[in-house]
């Protein structure tokens, strides 16, 4: 039941503009909050043996809670002029008389606001690392989020077809965009296709009925259609990377040969989609890029100099549009509030303690997966979930995705994903038990035990 109302949650906050607004952010975190509540109370999925790292895993989304949650507490100003002078040097300028005590944060309020987030995400994460151990749930997570990423874009391309300045054709943009889909920035759109792509993508390379490989592979296809139409440069890119790497470890680790033919075909539809219905603006979009006159290059050599002076401790988690103006130089046209690099705003606002709970985050997280098997239907949606995530990976480093709440959530989900297809304890067995019969006697092959674990453990021929 649980996946259903994760799965519910993100259709919802997608529909609701990609939820960036006070009123449809608080909406839904209210919802996540109490999924996590009930699913707490239930203890659902909580029986069983977890995925590898998941204790360690919680215990640095606690640390790290813990320590935005110290940035909003008024310290000592002798403490915190001696970990972050530059915090100490602003709200001294800035204050009318002397302050005995202030917070690391340069705006609380915000950073308050962006706990939320972050504690909603992490709890969507492991939600659906437990949950998702169940081959049944997470095949009808990616089925759902497949089906919902093809009306999505469906409606996108409409939409844009029938471009009438209004969003459903109902809701007026008060303040500027380039929309597409429900979306008021087609950069978050294409991040959020460009997640469900190789999901979609990897469910249909396990479909043994013709009926459903050629269903789900039409799906995939709008999918990514949508995504190239949206005109999103860092979409596009984000695309052929995480491509890229789909392609690259379905060739490495030599599955079977139709495999390789049914991407390959994927591609070569794609190309000619893009042929037939006009391929002049995607060409024209990136012809418009010139790197010498790029602005985001200038807000990222601003936010790295922001990011010296606050090395330690950062900003304050949300801060980025309290402190940037301060460094912005004259060259700027327009006022940023986002640095278009999620992993540089991190680094100013949470400084090297945050970056380094980040990265221990991440080596947690990959460690256990880079151990595990690629090969047969198992190691299929495993290529499909690492894939999914490298291009939020790659689409990150050229815009603000993860600040955009129905992404986030899309992410966590992934994330989840990809902790609960980290080698699981039966499939060590099975590997042990391989190893010691191939030693003996010869009779098993790790390749034959890999297949008996994925018939065992994932069940999915008759889905």
């Amino acid at each position: 039941m649980i996946n259903n109302i994760l799965a519910g949650i993100i259709v919802l906050a997608t529909l609701l503009f990609g939820a960036v607004e006070v009123w449809s952010a608080a909406a839904i975190l209210m919802l996540v909050f109490a999924a996590g509540l009930f699913w707490s109370i239930t203890k659902g999925g909580l029986d069983g043996d977890l995925p590898e790292n998941t204790g360690r895993l919680f215990l640095v989304a606690l640390i790290f809670c813990g320590y935005i949650g110290l940035q909003l507490i008024p310290l000592p100003s002798a403490v915190v002029s001696f970990i972050s002078p530059g915090t100490a040097r602003i709200r001294d300028f800035y204050s009318i008389s002397g302050m005995n005590v202030m917070p690391l944060s340069l705006d609380p309020y915000l950073t308050i606001h962006e706990l939320l987030r972050t504690a909603a995400f992490f709890m969507v994460f492991f939600i659906s690392a437990i949950v998702f151990r169940d081959r049944e749930k997470l095949t009808r997570m990616i089925i759902i989020l497949t089906v919902f990423g093809f009306c999505l874009a469906v409606f996108a391309i409409v939409q844009k077809a029938t471009w009438n300045d209004k969003i459903y054709w109902f809701r007026e943009l008060t303040a500027g965009g380039e929309p597409f889909g429900p979306f008021v920035n087609r950069n978050h759109f294409a991040g959020f296709i460009s997640m469900l792509v190789p999901l979609g993508l990897g469910y249909t390379l396990t479909r043994e009925s013709r009926e459903k490989f050629i269903f789900f592979g039409f799906l995939t296809v709008i999918m990514t259609l949508s995504l190239i139409f949206s005109l999103s440069r860092g979409g596009i890119v984000s695309f052929f990377a995480s491509m890229s790497l789909f392609s690259m470890l379905v060739v490495i680790t030599r599955v079977q040969t139709r495999k390789m033919w049914a991407v390959a075909a994927f591609l070569i539809i794609v190309a000619s989609y893009l042929v037939y219905l006009g391929i002049d603006p995607v060409i024209d979009r990136f012809f418009e890029t010139d790197i010498t006159k790029e602005q985001r290059i200038v807000v990222w050599q601003a936010t790295l100099t922001a990011f010296w002076d606050f090395w330690l401790t950062g900003t304050g988690l949300g801060t980025f549009i309290d402190i940037f103006h301060l460094y912005s130089p004259a060259s700027l046209q327009s006022i940023y509030d986002h640095a278009h690099n999620d992993y540089l705003e991190y680094m100013l606002e949470t400084g090297a303690i945050g970056l380094t709970l980040v990265l221990a985050f991440a080596g947690l997280l990959l460690y256990p997966f880079a151990k595990a098997d690629f090969k047969g239907k198992r190691g299929m949606i495993r290529i499909a979930v690492i894939s999914s995530v490298f291009s939020m990976a790659v689409h990150s480093i050229f815009d603000f995705n993860l600040h955009i709440l129905s992404n986030l959530l899309l992410f966590a989900v992934v994330l989840g994903m990809l902790l609960s297809l980290s080698i699981s304890p039966e499939e060590k067995y099975h590997r042990r038990t391989s190893q010691r019969r191939a030693s003996t006697k010869g009779r098993d092959t790790g390749a034959e035990a890999s297949d008996k674990v994925e018939d065992w453990e994932m069940g999915m021929k008759n889905q």
